[in-house]
Formats: C-alpha cells, sequence, structure tokens
C-alpha cells in the first residue's frame, strides 16, 4: 500500500510488461497465459497502447501542460493505491473455486466518495452473481437481493477487521477460511 511505489519497483508492473511486448520480446507472462496464435495480437495492442501514451506524453510537452499525462496516465500509479485498498475486500479470507459466490465475495458499504471511486464494486457478491448488471445499477440489485446473502460489511474498516485476523490465520493454517452466515431460506 505503499503510494507510488510501482513507479519505484516499474519493472514488476504491467506497463512495463507492454513496453516489452511492444518491442517484440515474448515475456513469461506471455508465453504462459496467452496461446501462441495470439501472440502477434497481444504484441500489436501493446504497440498501440504505448503509442498512446507516447501521444499523451507530447501533448503535454507540446501544450507545456502536464493535464494530459496527469488525466491519462499517472492514475494507473496513483490510482492503483486505491485499487489495492479496495480490491482486497472482494474475496480475502473467503472459499475459493466454489460456484455459490455469496462463500467467496464480499459486499461492503462504503461512503458515496469512495463507492464512486471504486465503480460501485462494493456490492462485490452481487456483481459475480449478475456479472451483466451494469455498476451504476448495483446497489438496486443489492436491495432486491439481500434478503438472500450474507450480511453486508458496513465499511472499509468494517471488511479489514474480518480480513487482517482471517490473513494472519491463513499464514498459519493454508485450510482456514472465514465462516460465510447465510440467511435462512423461506421453504
Amino acid at each position: 500500500f505503499i503510494p507510488f511505489f510501482d513507479i519505484i519497483n516499474f519493472k514488476k508492473t504491467t506497463q512495463y510488461e507492454t513496453i516489452l511486448h511492444a518491442l517484440g520480446k515474448k515475456t513469461e507472462v506471455m508465453k504462459q497465459v496467452i496461446p501462441e496464435r495470439e501472440h502477434q495480437k497481444s504484441i500489436n495492442s501493446s504497440r498501440l497502447h504505448v503509442g498512446i501514451w507516447i501521444l499523451l506524453i507530447s501533448m503535454s510537452i507540446a501544450f507545456q501542460s502536464w493535464l494530459p499525462v496527469l488525466y491519462f496516465l499517472l492514475p494507473n500509479f496513483y490510482g492503483i493505491t486505491l485499487k489495492r485498498l479496495f480490491g482486497l475486500t472482494q474475496h480475502t479470507g473467503l472459499k475459493d473455486n466454489i460456484k455459490d459466490h455469496r462463500y467467496s465475495t464480499r459486499t461492503m458499504h462504503l461512503n458515496p466518495i469512495f463507492s464512486f471511486l471504486y465503480w460501485q464494486m462494493e456490492y462485490h457478491c452481487e456483481h459475480h452473481m449478475f456479472p451483466m448488471v451494469p455498476s451504476y445499477n448495483l446497489k438496486k440489485l443489492h436491495e432486491a437481493v439481500k434478503d438472500q446473502m450474507p450480511r453486508p460489511k458496513s465499511s472499509l474498516w468494517d471488511a479489514y477487521k474480518e480480513i487482517i485476523p482471517a490473513v494472519i490465520k491463513q499464514s498459519k493454517d493454508p485450510n482456514y477460511i472465514l465462516k460465510v452466515n447465510l440467511p435462512t431460506e423461506i421453504n
């Protein structure tokens, strides 16, 4: 959670991988996760991305303004802190490889600013169960199905009060998972 750590540790970022791919280098990630027949598409896509980055940097120089870089390139670096902070709340400590997403994802309530920045993905269980619902409608969906879902965490802090002890327990016992209480079914 160190802000701007990705700039310091640039060689571990997806942006670095993208640059390598744009140069035609096949990284281990590319070899492992992209089918051989799709490698050239990945290289071309990376070249397009790098071209856009160069265009934005050129625009910043030409207009003598940081705004193109600030609004289009740097969010990948300063926004990553928020992404990690919220992203860990989605599945950490919960069951893996189960079809019922109520056991493997977590819903929480956020303040309106965090909710906007996180694209309403705090309704993460609902998002997994109904992935075609646009993020701006997840709150409405939550209200419609909340009687069938586990009780949501009341805040980011409430989620971390559950996550931190679970991670500590999992470091000692890899089989430990958080118990999720579902509402009783009505017959």
